[in-house]
């Protein structure tokens, strides 16, 4: 069988590299995925794989979700991607146009080619060869394109997880998300990712008379060397320190404030970000802030503050190093071209850790594409590996949910 599987994604390669890169000529900014679900259904349909459509939380904003259905009960494999593409900048600047799908020295050049059409469209091609060789396995695979993921997924992964679309059922229940980590490391440990808005209230005031008004922008300035001092503690805090990712962090990302140059501004907000380590919760990150505030104001009464999240929190997240997906994509990635995997962590967010931390589904991130080029004008993808991470996705579903002849 595993024979099978490599010989049946070969027989397919011209025709999937064909169809992956009319996909990625799709401009599926956030907000205008319909482009790519469409031409996605279509293709997948018109290739024999039928069971697929869009899921919507609101009309336009869609969630493509296919399946593959095993032959007795069993557990489920998701399969997590998402369709929009960050927005490619200047134009002019790029050497293969961002939507043009240049192939060139056997890389696909595009935006979106790694972060992360590469993995996602892999995956569906996986759905592919499991329908042509309707290899029998125990439970089921699904497979989701998801819209909105790059502005946090409340049209995508959090609808799909809000209305049980996925939730585990079974025990044994896995997924595998497809994000770039250059098809020889799996993140096992996520860092989270928490925002808030902090605005600091003063009193407007005409500028030639401060005195008779408060500047927001002069408190705010005891605040920020707060975040700072917050940081220096806790990036080098040794009772937090993690194996696979690197230290915590927190950093006035955003400022705004004043109103006019003649004024003493009454208010300004500080955007802060925090980047946590699995076990953190966001509530542990409030009262951070709110001691700081309590003792700024203690020190100065004019100090005045208030936090307001913001929606969309990425929580930190961790797979056990010793889940069966694990070694199965191990010795799926050892029998396509040889390579160890690498457990490693990330330090951005994905959809998986909304899916890990609220169904408790192992799904540890492994796809094609360097996380290095994303983002950048020279972004592409070995279609060697892209290839690759179609026969490693069906092998390791046949490891973990295969019914062998012998049986």
């Amino acid at each position: 069988m595993e024979e099978r599987i490599i010989e049946a994604v070969e027989a397919r390669r011209e025709d999937f590299i064909r169809f992956f890169r009319e996909l990625v000529q799709c401009k599926s900014y956030t907000k205008h995925e319909q482009e790519v679900a469409k031409k996605l259904i279509d293709g997948l349909k018109a290739r024999g794989f039928d069971d697929v459509g869009v899921i919507e939380r609101a009309p336009g904003r869609p969630n493509v979700v296919a399946y593959y259905r095993g032959v007795e009960d069993g557990p489920t494999c998701t399969f997590n991607g998402h369709l929009d593409v960050i927005p490619a900048q200047d134009e002019s600047e790029w050497e293969h146009q961002p939507f043009d799908g240049d192939i060139e020295d056997g890389k696909l050049y595009g935006r979106g080619t790694v972060d992360m059409k590469s993995g996602t469209f892999s995956s569906f091609f996986a759905g592919i060869v499991l329908n042509d060789l309707q290899i029998p396995i125990r439970g089921n695979v699904m497979f989701t394109g998801v819209c909105d993921e790059l502005i946090c997924g409340k049209d995508g992964i959090l609808y799909l997880l809000k209305e049980g679309y996925i939730k585990k059922t079974h025990p044994d229940d896995f997924g595998i998300n497809c994000e770039p980590t250059n098809l020889c490391e799996m993140n096992v440990a996520t860092k989270g990712v928490f925002r808030v808005d902090i605005v600091i209230i003063g009193k407007g005031a005409f500028n030639a008379r401060p005195y008779l008004g408060i500047s927001a922008i002069d408190k705010a300035a005891k605040l920020i060397e707060a975040i700072q001092e917050l940081h220096e503690k806790i990036s080098t805090d040794p009772n937090h320190v993690h194996p696979l990712i690197a230290p915590r962090s927190v950093q006035v990302a955003m400022i705004d404030g004043g109103e006019a140059s003649n004024v003493v501004p009454d208010r300004c907000k500080l955007t802060v970000t925090r980047r946590l380590h699995p076990g953190e919760t966001t509530e542990e990150c409030m009262k951070d802030y709110q001691d700081i505030i309590d003792r700024l104001h203690e020190e100065d009464p004019e100090f005045q503050a208030e936090i307001h999240p913001w929606e969309g929190f990425r929580p930190p997240v961790e797979v056990d190093e010793n889940a069966p997906v694990v070694d199965a994509v191990r010795r799926a990635l050892k029998r396509v071209n040889g390579t160890e995997l690498a457990l490693t962590g990330s330090e951005g967010g994905t959809d998986a850790s909304h899916v890990v931390a609220q169904t408790g589904i192992p799904m540890p991130v492994f796809g094609p594409g360097d996380h290095l080029l994303l983002g950048t004008i020279y972004e592409h993808v070995s279609l060697d590996d892209f290839i690759d991470a179609i026969k490693i996705y069906v092998l390791s579903v046949y490891y973990m949910m295969g019914i062998r002849e012998a049986e």
